[in-house]
């Protein structure tokens, strides 16, 4: 074994003393090379480059390929003219035209097409295989479908944009969860891209109907779309609606103007019925524009002559109905409701009989009840009976405005020169439509509307038992579902 030397520097400048050791160097056996032998002729170096490459080709073909050969599928997006189109293929539903992409098995396909419901037209298609890279990207064929106009087509939009219109007009108030579809400019676009001729009245009932800064704002929508358009839209009723909704919606306009007096209005009573001739009337109050409040706005009619009963139609007057026409017996509920006729509320807490001559006003019963009561009785009297309108009603109102309000189902009224419980006692039903703005619009003109376009409230005047007499006024306007059933809801009868 050899010494391991220890040499000793001495730092001139440093007195510390370094030591410096040193290693003996290791010497190791020898060994023999590994070699690796040729595989089927190959170099190992060569084999593990295929192998490297195979295993490249295998990950592409799982990756890439082997999806596109399992799912024998293809992706369609369609193009069409028009919006609020539904797609069925084999007669079943698969989407909407909104721009959706659909994977669907490659095959022909027959594409139908209908618009709110109308039928609009087929295409025939086949669906391609799509192999590589379906999981990273999908290419995508366009099936292209122009619809053309049919008088259902016309028919089915318009109605489904009315009736839309008028149930969405309910939310007067929007969250970022909860938005306001675009029914005025779908409507506006269908009209445009199917060409109908005219759409000023349907535009015009539609507009009676915003309640809300966001319907106002996809309201101004639809006039950009068909201002280009060939449509019909405008017309003096509509544009005098818009510059009153400008005003509103930029709050240049606060309340209306002051109603007209109106001048004393007397009854003749004769066989139960209180007669008024024909006058002009000032129904409402100064109020805002804005709605809610427009519900009570001024507006002037004439109204021709007519008679209004003198009390509200009574449980024995409605026994005697029901017994006559058994379809509404409280009986048959059941098959009521299913026929959209009245809610499950239909004469509840109420005994019918034509032997007793219960005197209280008949409730819980609903507005087509009610066309059913005067139908039958104007068949038994040969009289035209009807259920009086908001004018004639608020006239008969107007003859007993001297009478206190009725804060019972039993009130008596010994006054015998006007109608009796006009004010309190039940909610009233006329047949006039709820429309909300209809104060501020063509009201006569929206009436008119509501005979040609669906509609589901009607108005309800003179409060309730329940109501107090400082809330509730001659003014006041409420409404009800035509097929809803109320304890506080009641009708009298008018002959024209």
């Amino acid at each position: 074994m050899k010494k391991v030397h220890h040499c000793m520097f001495v730092d001139k400048v440093s007195p510390l003393v370094h030591y410096v050791h040193m290693r003996k160097k290791v010497e190791l056996p020898e060994v023999e090379p590994v070699k690796l032998h040729p595989v089927f002729g190959l170099r190992p170096g060569l084999i593990i480059l295929i192998s490297l490459l195979l295993g490249a080709l295998l990950l592409f073909f799982v990756i890439c390929v082997m999806p596109g050969l399992i799912s024998s599928s293809g992706w369609i997006r369609f193009n069409l003219n028009t919006v609020n189109t539904a797609i069925y293929s084999d007669g079943k539903y698969i989407g909407s035209s909104e721009g959706s992409v659909y994977r669907l098995p490659s095959g022909d396909y027959t594409f139908d097409f209908f618009i709110d419901g109308a039928p609009a037209g087929s295409v025939d298609y086949h669906v391609k295989k799509r192999v590589f890279f379906t999981l990273f990207a999908h290419r995508t064929d366009e099936v292209s479908f122009q619809a053309e106009n049919t008088t259902e087509i016309e028919k089915a939009v318009t109605e489904t944009f009315t009736s839309d219109v008028a149930a969405w007009s309910e939310v007067i108030d929007y969250s970022d969860d909860y938005h306001f579809p675009p029914l005025f400019s779908s409507f506006a676009t269908n009209a445009e891209a199917l060409g109908f001729a005219d759409v000023k009245d349907a535009l015009y009932y539609g507009a009676l109907h915003i309640t809300s800064k966001a319907m106002y704002d996809d309201y101004l929508s639809a006039l950009s779309i068909l201002s280009t358009s060939s449509t019909e839209y405008l017309s003096k009723q509509l544009e005098d609606l818009s510059a009153v909704l400008e005003a509103i919606y930029s709050e240049n306009v606060s309340s209306s103007s002051a109603p007209a007096e109106n001048a004393s209005v007397k009854a003749k009573l004769s066989d139960g019925f209180y007669s008024y001739e024909e006058m002009t009337i000032t129904m409402g109050e100064e109020t805002s524009l804005s709605y809610p409040e427009s519900n009570t706005a001024p507006i002037t009619l004439s109204v021709d002559s007519f008679a209004i009963a003198s009390h509200p139609v009574s449980e024995y007057e409605f026994a005697l109905f029901t017994e006559a026409v058994p379809y509404w017996k409280k009986s048959n509920k059941a098959q009521l409701i299913e026929d959209g006729m009245v809610d499950d509320n239909y004469l509840e807490g109420i005994s019918l009989s034509s032997s007793v001559m219960s005197g209280r006003p008949i409730r819980n019963i609903s507005y087509y009840a009610a066309k059913a009561y005067c139908a039958w009785l104007s068949e038994a009297t040969g009289k035209n009976i009807v259920l009086p309108s908001e004018v004639e009603w608020y006239t008969a109102a107007l003859s007993a405005s001297s009478k206190s309000y009725a804060k019972s189902l039993v009130a008596v009224d010994n006054d015998p020169t006007s109608p009796s419980f006009m004010m309190g006692q039940l909610w009233e039903m006329t047949e006039t439509p709820y429309i909300p703005l209809m104060r501020i619009g063509d009201y006569s003109k929206a009436v008119e509307l509501s005979g040609v376009y669906p509609y589901d409230d009607i108005i309800v005047k003179g409060g309730s038992y329940i109501n107090t007499e400082e809330s509730i006024s001659r003014e006041s306007v409420g409404c009800v579902d035509k097929s809803a059933t109320s304890p506080y809801v009641g009708f009298r009868v008018a002959i024209r």
